[in-house]
């Protein structure tokens, strides 16, 4: 298997480099500008934690295929190559924002605009599962089409449930977008279930950690108490909930600022060790404290991050960055070191 995206910036080049060393290509470490996605604590998740009555074993993948730990490692892009992207159109430059997400801006048979993304490991609200009457490659599906969009979201994994989502979209005039999303789809399922390439991580990446599991309880249950509630999100970030408070964790790509400053209003912190990060609090009705630690960085400054959040409701008495700093220190020692 040879993957040869082209991006979108030149800057993303080298930054691919950094995580698929020994690799022909990936996506590159380029900053996402995704949603947050912060579940407020206190908030009826449920519409975004579809485990309530789950009847499926939590955290068993419908095919051993799509299993987290394997899915962390895989490279969105080789899973539409050019081979898959060729049933539908003219394959053009490859561009990814993130671990997971890989997108293709080409032409489609007729030489109109189309462009294909893919995401792995997303994560699907309960509704979502409950409408995935249909069949993609062997697997239960979904289907939303919005204007010149579509979004098919093929089930790996129930609970808590889990999709490769694909969303394709149409210019104006464009054809219809679903049926090119299907062929796709079903063709990068395909590649799945066989032996896509995969990432080459560098020392202190911590692209194979699952942050759910890297959390002991004893550190949540300060701000928490001792009974948190976990809200696993995609395969990189991982939120817990309890008493009018809210922590989470991320791995992400980022490009690193030259003055280690992710936001205008962040600070420089001493974790002790040698270490540092940069913390920003955010005022409002959910005040809340973002700490950012670099863990990889190339020489053209993209590398990779961990986020640490701490947030609680207007009225409870807490020190929000000093606990972000706490949730740092306890967890630091527990990933991977360069």
């Amino acid at each position: 298997m040879h993957v040869v995206p082209r991006f979108r910036a030149t800057a993303v080049v080298a930054a691919a480099a950094l995580l698929m060393a020994g690799c022909a290509t990936g996506p590159g470490l380029a900053k996402t500008n995704s949603p947050r996605r912060t579940v407020q604590a206190g908030a009826d998740a449920t519409t975004t934690d579809p485990s309530t009555k789950p009847s499926a074993q939590a955290g068993k993948p419908v095919d051993p295929a799509f299993a987290a730990d394997r899915l962390r490692l895989i490279n969105p892009c080789a899973l539409i190559e050019k081979d898959v992207l060729q049933t539908v159109g003219t394959p053009s430059r490859y561009s990814s924002s993130s671990y997971t997400r890989c997108a293709n801006y080409m032409k489609d048979k007729a030489g109109k605009t189309l462009s294909v993304t893919i995401d792995i490991g997303y994560s699907l609200t309960s509704t979502e599962l409950k409408n995935a009457t249909k069949q993609v490659a062997g697997l239960k599906s979904a289907e939303q089409k919005l204007n010149n969009s579509c979004f098919i979201s093929a089930v790996t994994q129930e609970n808590p449930p889990q999709a490769v989502r694909m969303q394709t979209n149409t210019g104006t005039g464009g054809g219809e977008a679903c049926e090119p999303g299907r062929k796709v789809l079903e063709g990068a399922v395909r590649k799945l279930r066989g032996n896509p390439q995969k990432y080459s991580p560098p020392k202190g990446s911590p692209v194979e950690v699952d942050p759910c599991a890297i959390v002991e309880r004893s550190t949540l249950a300060p701000v928490l108490g001792a009974s948190p509630r976990a809200l696993p999100y995609g395969l990189h970030q991982c939120s817990w909930t309890g008493q009018n408070a809210q922590m989470q964790i991320e791995f992400k790509t980022a490009r690193i600022p030259k003055d280690g400053k992710f936001d205008s209003r962040s600070v420089e912190t001493d974790l002790g060790g040698g270490l540092k990060g940069y913390q920003a609090f955010r005022d409002g009705a959910f005040p809340t404290c973002e700490l950012v630690l670099v863990r990889t960085k190339d020489q053209s400054d993209a590398g990779e991050i961990v986020e640490f959040v701490v947030a609680a409701s207007k009225e409870k008495e807490l020190d929000r960055c000093q606990a972000a700093q706490a949730f740092a220190k306890a967890v630091l020692p527990l990933l991977p070191q360069a």
